[in-house]
């Protein structure tokens, strides 16, 4: 899941994040720095959902949560998800929110949002599931390093078709 991430950062964020920023990740220095300590620590209503290659390799994850705003419109979040870049197009990302969408369904949450970086190439991904844009804000710095950077929120006020695609 490393890969993945490391992968989802240098491919989707070049030119956004900072080049000394993105040259300088590696599985190692992710793992070193707390990757991955949510799935042996997961919180309460929290769930991970891994897409695999037909190889058996792990071609993405998805992050499920309650929404960490207080926005009592969106009961819960899309933490995270990210995508091979060798697997982008395929269908993976859409399979992997479906998952998180029936999970909230299942856990009695009926509403979900994501925050994506403005300029992330692929935000487009969450309209064409029916996300609409809900709001803008300038995010934290990450803790892999950078400055703040602009973020938008997607959300789905009732998830109930997303989870049915």
């Amino acid at each position: 899941m490393a890969r993945v991430h490391v992968d989802g950062w240098k491919t989707a964020y070049r030119g956004i994040v900072a080049a000394t920023v993105l040259d300088r990740l590696s599985v190692e220095l992710d793992l070193a720095s707390g990757f991955g300590r949510w799935l042996h620590q997961p919180g309460p209503g929290e769930g991970v959902f891994v897409a695999r290659s037909p190889t058996g390799n792990i071609a993405g994850y998805a992050r499920a949560s309650p929404n960490r705003d207080p926005d009592p419109r969106f009961a819960g979040e899309l933490v995270a998800i990210y995508v091979l870049s060798s697997h982008r197009g395929r269908g993976v990302g859409t399979a992997l929110v479906r998952e998180v969408a029936r999970f909230f369904l299942d856990t009695g949450r009926s509403s979900m949002v994501v925050w994506v970086l403005e300029q992330n190439p692929y935000r487009r991904f969450y309209e064409r599931l029916g996300g609409s844009l809900e709001g803008r804000r300038i995010g934290v710095s990450h803790r892999l390093g950078g400055g703040p950077l602009p973020e938008v929120s997607y959300g789905w006020h009732d998830i109930r078709g997303l989870a049915e695609r």
